[in-house]
């Protein structure tokens, strides 16, 4: 049972602030006490509602609504106030029109009866209360173990409100329900007794429970007459929303698009690539304190952003430092602070004797603040020394692709893997990514998810920065390097952002909420697609902005489908997938990107892998890869390696074969990259992941030497169902597709033994990588992560479609019993002793070792 009770709000997405009292309420007298839990809420929402689950189960969206609140301490407006009967709640927030609060998508809670504040999405305790039944059963019964009240003989209601000698105070009856039953224009509310309020003449109920009809700021006069409010404004206001808001200023806010419109700016016209210079003002999107969608880690990104760019000496002995600061406001002047220490020029030198992670802060003038990410240094960890094996210093080895593993997970297996031969492994994307409380395609935070960055700082989905530096030391300290999945292509899927109104444009209207993000902090990201508001501050359609790179409008190409793959346009500035594509052409995404790349050998990264290659052009990789080399000293670490996903298809010709293609990643590439001051050597650490491989090795016509070549047998990509992104035929296995465990564990010896293309074993492919992940559980049609982020338990918003089919539960990664090929999650493969051995004897390791010296459980056989 619910009624108007005391609440505000704060809403992390529209500037709301939350005060919460938890009150039992069935009746309009219910006041904050036991069983009560009491909302306070602020919000520039006309009309909120709350959306709960009391503990049996959630009210029908959205919701119930709330009532302006008449509580001097939290005055309408901002503030609007709820009653709920329950001693735990949980809840969210809507403007009943699709426009959510929902703490990012994890809900808001408290878990005992009292009076709470949320502000800017922190809920914070103002005085707690006993368990029980809302207002002790006004005195006319008995509250059972049950929270349930016995009414005594001549009362009735839920909590025995109705009943005596004059029920409901005159003007109502006890309705079936045992409830009071006003007669209009007499009402119920918040702190009253029953049927008390005259709604058409209370100047704190105008109309409706909550109402106010009161001079406050911007109202010269207020009269409630007849139930309805009449309004003079105050010099310097508007009148707005048809007479019952007067808004600060010469005009009223701006509506949002009428029916189910949404904005289609920013679309390419003809070979049009760039974002129109005329968009560079759609920025600022970032909501400020006291909005309804702020949240505390948006910092002052609403009118500055920051990053620092680094460079090293060529001993890398010392590293110079300078944070570059973008602020609204041009006259602003700056102070910085490193470790702690201020300072007010944004350059600093760092040497061998600093040791990170070095917190960074920005400080503007006008009060602003942003904490921006750690300083990590390249002298900092661990150094690798293998005597054994044909390692070349990181230049040839088995690198595992962990795909799904967590970083504690990875972590824990490190000193197995060394044992075993691996040279190294590849994590999962490891920036900031989306993530959802809300379904996609009836899975909750699909796996894909992990490639739409949100920013640079290295706080994914597999584990904090925290979690991945004592990974890569760890595994470092035993020899085994670590690898990032470089995702810089695209950010998010447009419309898969913070802004919380997004819907379809089609006939069925269906509207959205905001998404959040991997990170503890969440950074704001906003994009384009499928938005119907106005920044309230600048009066412009929200575009792509990511503050915390920073990236903004102009840094990204006009909205185009990638609808054609022999068009290099399209497959440079496409939007693959609908992601939104950065413009790499731009000389400040290019040293944006370096200095993310940069970051990532800082780290301790021994290399990467690149995603999307192939929609990158083949000048801009060069131009990224010389910003990088002259970050990291003016030249590329001697065990740094790369490796390109570039998928030929039926473009082999274009992309490889044909060095006067206009967009070709063979000769023309490695040319270039000779031209920009690469050495050979360098050049050879750039290699092209071989899609051909293993029935077509020789699709890209063998125009670069198979030493720059990468090659695997199955990938992630082609785990998919219905993936079409490689052709393996009767030469390669999927896994996870085939279960055909024997079929799949030969052909993973073969790539070690005798990989089809190779000429020379020993160093044809240097760079060989083998998929240790998981099977799609429990149907094909589940494509989450066992992380537990997938279980349709922390789903939140329309769960209906999010079954038991779709559901991933938590599984386990690291699993020192096992002798590889499991299931039915992670399937460990590189565990098994076969594919081991083949690994081992390529390398020039030992194959007779015991299985204690392999790291592997003693009843582990090759077969």
């Amino acid at each position: 049972a619910t009624t108007l009770g005391t609440m505000v709000v704060v809403n992390v997405g529209a500037l709301l602030v939350l005060v919460l009292v938890l009150v039992g309420v069935a009746a309009a007298e219910v006041t904050p006490g036991p069983g009560v839990v009491t909302l306070y809420y602020s919000t520039s929402w006309a009309a909120p509602y709350v959306h709960y689950d009391d503990g049996g189960g959630w009210t029908t969206p959205p919701g119930v609504p709330m009532l302006a609140s008449g509580n001097a301490s939290y005055p309408n407006p901002p503030w609007f106030v709820l009653n709920v009967d329950a001693n735990t709640l949980t809840f969210d927030f809507n403007d009943g029109h699709g426009t959510w609060d929902n703490n990012y998508g994890k809900n808001y809670a408290v878990t005992s009866p009292g009076l709470y504040t949320v502000e800017n999405g922190k809920v914070s305790v103002v005085e707690t209360f006993p368990a029980g039944c809302a207002t002790d059963c006004n005195g006319h019964g008995t509250c059972n173990t049950n929270y349930v009240c016995i009414c005594d003989a001549g009362w009735t209601g839920d909590f025995c409100t109705c009943g005596g000698s004059n029920p409901c105070g005159g003007h109502g009856a006890c309705g079936s329900d045992g409830n009071c039953v006003c007669t209009v224009p007499y009402a119920s509310c918040s702190g009253s007794s029953e049927c008390s309020v005259d709604l058409s003449a209370d100047p704190n109920n105008c109309g409706a429970c909550g109402s106010q009809c009161v001079v406050k700021t911007g109202v010269a006069s207020a009269v409630c007459a007849n139930s309805a409010c009449k309004l003079t404004c105050a010099s310097g206001y508007t009148m707005c929303d048809n007479g019952t808001n007067c808004q600060k200023g010469d005009t009223c806010a701006i509506s949002p698009l009428p029916g189910c419109d949404i904005f289609h700016d920013n679309q390419c016209q003809a070979e049009q690539t760039n974002t129109d210079d005329k968009y560079a003002d759609h920025m600022w999107f970032t909501p400020r304190p006291g909005d309804a969608d702020y949240g505390d880690s948006f910092q002052d990104y609403w009118r500055m952003t920051a990053y620092s760019h680094m460079e090293y000496n060529s001993a890398w002995t010392s590293a110079n430092v300078q944070v570059i600061v973008n602020h609204m406001d041009s006259s602003v002047k700056f102070t910085y602070e490193f470790g702690g220490k201020q300072q007010n020029s944004p350059n600093i030198t760092f040497t061998t004797s600093n040791h990170g992670p070095i917190t960074v802060t920005v400080y503007g003038s006008d009060g602003a603040k942003l904490q921006i990410a750690d300083i990590n240094f390249v002298w900092d960890f661990p150094t690798i020394s293998r005597t054994d094996g044909d390692f070349r210093n990181g230049q040839k080895g088995g690198i595992i692709d962990m795909f799904g593993w967590p970083h504690k997970e990875v972590e824990a297996e490190c000193q197995y893997l060394a044992k075993m031969g691996w040279a190294g492994v590849k994590l999962m994307p490891a920036m900031e990514q989306v993530m959802s409380s809300q379904p996609y395609n009836n899975m909750l935070n699909p796996w894909y998810f992990a490639y739409q960055p949100v920013s640079y700082r290295l706080e994914g989905r597999m584990g904090t920065s925290a979690e991945l530096r004592s990974l890569i030391y760890t595994c470092r300290k035993y020899g085994v390097r670590v690898y990032a999945d470089a995702v810089f292509n695209q950010m998010v899927g447009s419309g898969n952002d913070a802004n919380p109104n997004h819907r379809n444009s089609n006939g069925a209207c269906t509207y959205w909420p905001n998404k959040n993000t991997s990170a503890e902090e969440m950074s704001p990201f906003y994009s384009q697609g499928f938005t119907y508001t106005y920044n309230q501050y600048t009066g412009k359609p929200p575009s792509q902005e990511f503050p915390a790179v920073p990236y903004g409008p102009l840094d990204f190409h006009c909205e185009r489908a990638l609808s054609s793959w022999t068009d290099p346009l399209q497959l440079n500035a496409g939007w693959l997938d609908g992601l939104v594509d950065l413009n790499t052409e731009s000389p400040y995404v290019q040293q944006r990107i370096a200095d993310y790349l940069t970051s990532l050998l800082s780290i301790g990264f021994s290399g990467i892998r690149v995603d999307a290659a192939k929609h990158v052009s083949p000048d801009d990789l060069v131009a990224i890869f010389s910003k990088l080399r002259v970050n990291m000293g003016g030249k590329l670490p001697a065990d740094f390696i790369a490796w390109l996903e570039v998928l030929l298809g039926g473009e082999a010709a274009m992309l490889m074969c044909n060095e006067n293609s206009g967009y070709n990643y063979g000769k023309y590439f490695e040319n270039k990259l000779l031209a920009a001051g690469l050495s050979e050597t360098e050049v050879y650490q750039i290699k092209i992941w071989n899609s051909g491989y293993p029935k077509e090795p020789d699709v890209d016509c063998k125009v670069i030497s198979r030493e720059r070549n990468a090659v695997q047998n199955d990938d992630h990509d082609q785990q998919m169902p219905g993936s079409t992104s490689r052709d393996m035929g009767e030469y390669g296995s999927i896994l996870i597709k085939e279960k055909n465990v024997p079929k799949h564990r030969g052909f993973e010896e073969q790539l070690f033994s005798s990989p089809r293309g190779a000429n020379d074993n020993d160093n044809d492919y240097p760079v060989r990588i083998l998929l240790s992940s998981y099977y799609w559980y429990p149907t094909d049609s589940s494509n989450g992560v066992p992380d537990g982020l997938s279980d349709c338990s922390q789903c939140h918003i329309t769960c209906s479609g999010c079954t038991d089919s779709t559901s991933y539960p938590y599984f386990k990664a690291q699993d020192s019993a096992s002798c590889g090929y499991d299931s039915p999650s992670y399937t460990r493969t590189h565990r098994d002793k076969s594919v081991i051995l083949a690994m081992r004897k390529w390398m020039h390791l030992s194959t007779t070792t015991s299985n204690s010296d392999l790291g592997l459980p003693n009843n582990c056989q090759a077969l």
